[in-house]
């Protein structure tokens, strides 16, 4: 086989085992804890993995990360941060 070949198939060996990874996804809504109002605009990101999302105007938010141990940081302007470790291995709402 040609080195052009066996550069190719590496290659496409490689992408397949860097996508083989286990994804979950952690999502829910987010709220004020007093008055039960949704926050809009929260950031919602693991500093572990370099990775976040904002709820969107329903306070929702959505995020999908490797399985694992993480940290979920929830800040939001006037609040404070809030930190929420979860062992990821299948889909969590919360």
């Amino acid at each position: 086989m040609e080195l052009s070949k066996k550069l190719f198939f590496f290659f496409i060996l490689s992408v397949f085992l860097i996508n083989s990874q286990e994804n979950f996804t952690v999502s829910g809504f987010v709220e004020d804890s007093a008055s039960g109002e949704t926050l809009i605009g929260v950031n919602v990101y693991t500093d572990d993995l370099k990775f976040g999302t904002t709820t969107n105007t329903f306070g929702f938010f959505s995020l999908t990360i490797p399985k694992g141990d993480t940290e979920l940081i929830f800040s939001f302007v006037g609040y404070e941060d809030y930190l929420k470790k979860i062992n990821l291995k299948e889909n969590i709402k919360l």
